[in-house]
């Protein structure tokens, strides 16, 4: 059975975020963050990676929160899948570039983010199995 994040879950990673990284606390729309974190219970994705995507996705554009949304995102994203027995293979640079770079031209989405953000070797072993 799979493990999902709460809001309450992800309002805390945001809190470690800001505390080890800088910004500003609070909220623009919780209500977002809630969309957000539960949008995986939609039925709608076939694996953890898709709905990893699709956390990921939610999180940093739906911007619930008032500053670290990319970082909330990649955090809890990463998290997420390692509840779940499964990790993102990306360095760390890479990842900001690719968060960074795609929210700017405005293309950071599930799509983008279910080719780019993990490995072939991942999406294999999880479409073959079934979770």
């Amino acid at each position: 059975m799979r493990s999902y994040l709460t809001v309450q879950d992800v309002e805390g990673i945001h809190s470690q975020v800001l505390e080890g990284t800088g910004g500003l606390p609070g909220y623009l729309d919780k209500g977002r963050i809630d969309a957000a974190v539960n949008r995986l219970h939609t039925g709608y994705y076939n694996n953890v990676c898709e709905e990893a995507a699709a956390l990921m996705e939610s999180l940093a554009n739906n911007r619930g929160f008032v500053d670290g949304n990319k970082r909330t995102a990649f955090v809890s994203t990463d998290i997420f899948l390692r509840r779940n027995g499964f990790y993102m293979e990306v360095e760390p640079v890479e990842a900001h570039n690719l968060i960074t770079n795609a929210m700017a031209e405005r293309v950071f989405e599930y799509g983008l983010i279910l080719e780019c953000r993990f490995s072939v070797d991942l999406r294999n072993q999880l479409y073959s199995r079934s979770l």
